[in-house]
């Protein structure tokens, strides 16, 4: 039989109307403190999902370009050789290369014209993150046969004042046909993101490297992702001792992180994770003088027992067991209550996404949440395991309790 287990079990049951009060607002402060701490990490790791996921779609993990195109307005053209390929071959951990194409251009409607970037590629995820943001139409249809397409940022689509299915002229202004023109339907409409590029309208590459006069092994550079389990700047820092050491073709080839192409957003995602830390601490400092205070007060009012039961022969160590088991209870039912109101609600965010947000200040239009159920069980562990350390610290008193002077004690 688990005496100690027993004992606070049976005192428990014969709490003062005080004790019952420290005991709710314990089991509050503990119930509060999780939620908040469960809430907090589910928006962070969901900002960080949904925003690494949209710099994916539109850079993915690396890009490998010309320096001056990385840099700067011109385009310059790259041609996957033999020697390109060699470097790829040689590079660990590449899931996947594919070419892109890009040109500058003025595109033009009857209500009026605007600077833009076409971005060609080869393929398109309809489960992609970008593809979330379309607000009306669809992607570029790329088959086949070749569509003249475009998919249109919002601000772009708003400045000409055209919609899904209008068509609009693209003028070019360099190439190898000056002046040039060519007319473009509009399919699809997406949402700008902040800081994101909101000038990029995308379509089939084969119609961008139409409009530069290119083949189709000409590009402008090539978007890399990563396999899991290897470093994003590893591989890039790899990708460029290869460049260096194997690639002949033409051109300063530059491989590039999306880290570093997006440095300022990378830069505020961390400022959250230094804002979810210091919620933490706070929530936990704040549950920790509530379950002491809390303790103490159970202590401290059982203290004629805890002199009888030294009289009786117990050890120190079983007593404080008696109070670790009582505070054990709290923290547990606190965890409980806390688990499922911060489950409940990211719940409800998730699918109804309740809580919106100014896109252009915070690159999505509503709170994004992510979280795992393994994910909320590391923290409940490390929580309570911290708390119940720290709770076995402060029962210590017990040993400076005299039972010829605690038994005194109504």
């Amino acid at each position: 039989m688990n005496l100690p287990l027993f004992i606070a079990n049976r005192t428990a049951k014969s709490t003062t109307s005080t004790q019952s009060t420290m005991v709710r607002i314990a089991t509050s402060a503990v119930a509060v403190s999780i939620a908040v701490m469960v809430i907090t990490l589910a928006v962070v790791f969901g900002f960080k999902k949904e925003i690494y996921s949209t710099l994916s779609d539109l850079s993915s993990d690396i890009s490998v370009t010309d320096i001056s195109t990385l840099y700067g307005a011109e385009v310059r053209e790259v041609k996957r050789d033999s020697s390109l390929n060699l470097v790829f071959s040689m590079t660990k951990g590449i899931k996947s290369i594919d070419g892109y194409a890009m040109r500058s251009s003025v595109i033009r409607s009857k209500s009026g014209a605007s600077g833009i970037v076409i971005k060609g590629i080869a393929s398109f995820d309809p489960n992609s993150a970008l593809a979330r943001t379309i607000t009306a139409g669809t992607t570029p249809r790329i088959e086949e046969n070749r569509y003249k397409e475009l998919l249109l940022p919002e601000k772009i689509a708003s400045e000409l004042n055209v919609g899904v299915g209008d068509r609009v002229e693209l003028l070019s202004l360099e190439g190898p046909s000056l002046p040039g023109k060519d007319i473009f339907k509009v399919c699809g409409i997406y949402s700008s993101l902040g800081e994101m590029p909101i000038t990029v309208a995308l379509t089939d590459i084969r119609n961008v490297q139409k409009l530069n006069g290119w083949s189709s092994d000409t590009f402008s550079g090539f978007e890399i992702d990563v396999e899991e389990g290897y470093s994003v700047e590893q591989v890039t820092e790899q990708l460029n001792w290869n460049i260096f050491d194997y690639y002949v073709g033409y051109g300063n080839l530059s491989a590039v992180a999306a880290s570093e192409l997006y440095a300022n957003i990378f830069a505020w995602l961390q400022t959250h994770d230094v804002n979810a830390v210091v919620i933490i601490v706070i929530m936990f400092i704040v549950v920790l003088f509530n379950m002491i205070t809390a303790l103490l007060i159970l202590l401290f009012e059982r203290t004629r027992m805890v002199g009888i039961l030294k009289s009786l022969g117990m050890s120190n160590r079983s007593i404080r067991q008696i109070f670790l088991y009582q505070a054990a209870k709290i923290v547990g039912k606190g965890l409980a209550i806390g688990n499922t109101i911060a489950i409940v609600l990211i719940i409800i965010q998730k699918y109804t996404g309740v809580i919106k947000l100014d896109a252009s200040a915070y690159f999505v239009s509503q709170v994004p949440v992510s979280i795992s159920i393994v994910e909320i069980l590391i923290i409940n562990t490390i929580f309570a395991a911290a708390i119940l350390s720290l709770l076995f610290a402060a029962t210590a008193i017990v040993a400076r309790i005299e039972p010829a002077e605690s038994v005194k004690y109504e």
